[in-house]
């Protein structure tokens, strides 16, 4: 159990939907986080299992990287440091809802 806390810890920062799960809808969030977890001792299944269980995944990173196993793929030496990863991921999230709401801002 204190191994899912320290990584939750590592995840504090990224963008959570209203059920408390974090937002992975598009790629480079889920190889991120996925990083970090590898970086910080998790293996590929136990990284695994804490998306499943933490994270609100679309079908298209559902498809890529777990249905196609391509998860396994993914190295801890890629990892970008927890702070960055999840301010890229804020504005990912944050870009796709103004796609998503039509919102324009010039």
């Amino acid at each position: 159990m204190n191994r899912m806390k320290e990584a939750l810890k590592l995840l504090k920062d990224f963008p959570k939907d209203g059920g408390g799960l974090y937002i992975v809808y598009e790629l480079f969030t889920f190889d991120n986080i996925f990083r970090l977890l590898l970086e910080n001792g998790f293996d590929h299944e136990e990284s695994l299992r804490l998306v499943l269980l933490h994270c609100s995944l679309s079908a298209l990173v559902y498809q890529e990287r777990i249905h196609n196993k391509r998860y396994r793929e993914l190295s801890a030496k890629d990892a970008l440091p927890a702070n960055l990863a999840a301010c890229k991921a804020q504005l990912i999230y944050d870009l796709m809802s103004l796609s998503k709401h039509g919102k324009r801002h010039y």
